[in-house]
């Protein structure tokens, strides 16, 4: 008779994202995570071949978490402009509140997953949903346009790169205004 299954997919993914969040993105590991789980680490090439897994299962729960944040804040935009700058709004807000697991969402854990993560495949159907409605054309270039930016200003934001002085929230509705506005013009 096989031994219960000791360990759930979501507490494994839990406890790596709380790992990655409290400790930093090089803590994650297959000991410190069957730690945090009451395992010893054997038990967890049950779940995963290796530490890239567990980075993974991060990135597609960062990328499932910031879908339902994208889809709700985007869901109550007025226009196509506004639910534009609803998804960026949501993604700065989602990389403060978890900017290791953020900084996991377009790295090679979470983009070479084979198939794509489902958490992926949903926040770039929403994506690029929104921005079909606000641009003509192929949306491919305008979500990545979208995407770059505000992952680049979220990036800086977190790394402490704004030290000019002036108010960072201002510079980041300057550029989203700027941006939103380019990519609905084409319209």
């Amino acid at each position: 008779m096989p031994a219960p299954q000791r360990v759930t997919r979501v507490a494994l993914t839990a406890a790596a994202r709380a790992i990655a969040e409290d400790e930093g993105i090089d803590a994650v590991t297959i000991s410190a995570v069957a730690t945090a789980v009451g395992v010893r680490p054997p038990s967890l090439y049950k779940h995963v071949a290796h530490r890239h897994d567990l980075l993974r299962l991060i990135a597609d729960d960062a990328a499932r978490e910031l879908d339902e944040d994208v889809t709700a804040l985007a869901g109550s935009a007025t226009d196509s402009a506004a639910s534009l700058a609803a998804i960026a709004r949501a993604f700065r807000a989602f990389s403060t509140r978890s900017p290791h697991a953020a900084s996991l969402l377009f790295s090679g854990a979470a983009l070479s997953a084979e198939p794509q993560s489902d958490g992926m495949v949903a926040l770039t159907r929403t994506l690029l949903d929104a921005v079909r409605a606000a641009a003509p054309g192929d949306p491919l270039p305008a979500a990545r346009t979208l995407t770059a930016w505000a992952y680049g200003f979220c990036t800086m934001e977190q790394a402490g790169a704004f030290q000019l002085g002036g108010d960072v929230d201002e510079a980041f509705e300057f550029g989203l205004t700027t941006l939103v506005d380019a990519l609905t013009a084409l319209r």
